[in-house]
């Protein structure tokens, strides 16, 4: 794209195709060659003089461009030194206005915020940035029971549980031969791992709850779902459900084949 491209054109890309190879070598994390820092010099350059003389911006470029512009400013600064601040503020102010809207949980969701609210767990639902669940700490401790439902500014940490639904990941499929055949764990999308990116950029620990696990524990089994949060989210270091059942926690495992694991 570097060498074809003149003073005036990027040889026929217009300006939607423009803000998604600024997005992608952000996911990617490919911008810290000559060429792709040029490339985003470049875009973010003719962007910004767009938006000036047409007074306007599609949002979904904005919402791609602000994305590449928060983390390269870190990443790699050399490719958005040049980015003018009033457009980093007019990005910004759009992405905020999208970060605002009314958000509605999905039943997944609120399944996992009723299992919160079964643990004692203070928590936000659908937080800035379209946190699913949010749990601010302001104490210094390693397990979430002490979260408060008060202003996070001055939280020592802050723990965002998003809940990944189907759309979040590539198709699960299976390898093996037909005789003995397993479910491949299938890998996040390029639009989740760079929210979680942001979030970490923001102070967030981003603890994700895969559907493939949750789906697993059936829906009235409530006591094997606070379990496996516990462990998820280090909640309790006991959990008592009766005089005899006790939940101790207990780390849980990568790579796990059940949900017993």
């Amino acid at each position: 794209i570097v060498a074809n491209m003149d003073s005036t054109s990027y040889n026929g890309l217009g300006s939607q195709e423009q803000a998604n190879i600024a997005w992608s070598l952000t996911v990617l994390e490919n911008y810290d060659s000559p060429d792709s820092i040029t490339l985003l010099q470049r875009i973010f350059q003719d962007a910004a003089k767009a938006s000036k003389a047409d007074k306007v911006i599609q949002l979904e470029h904005a919402h791609q461009l602000w994305q590449a512009l928060f983390l390269l400013e870190e990443e790699c600064p050399e490719a958005v030194k040049d980015v003018p601040k009033w457009f980093h503020q007019f990005l910004e102010k759009r992405w905020n206005a999208e970060k605002s809207r009314t958000k509605l949980s999905s039943a997944r969701h609120r399944s996992l915020s009723d299992t919160l609210d079964l643990m004692g767990i203070s928590h936000y639902n659908e937080h800035d940035e379209d946190i699913d669940v949010a749990i601010v700490l302001k104490e210094e401790t390693s397990w979430t029971n002490s979260a408060a439902k008060s202003d996070h500014k001055d939280a020592r940490h802050k723990v965002a549980v998003e809940f990944d639904g189907p759309s979040h990941f590539t198709r699960e499929e299976h390898i093996g031969s037909n005789s003995n055949r397993w479910p491949q764990r299938p890998r996040a999308l390029g639009h989740t791992v760079l929210k979680y990116r942001l979030l970490k950029k923001q102070g967030w620990v981003v603890v994700r709850v895969p559907y493939y696990e949750f789906d697993k524990i059936p829906f009235w089994a409530s006591m094997e779902r606070q379990r496996y949060l516990q462990r998820l989210l280090k909640t309790h270091a006991n959990i008592k459900f009766s005089t005899v059942d006790v939940s101790e926690y207990k780390a849980i495992v990568p790579n796990r084949g059940s949900r017993f694991d």
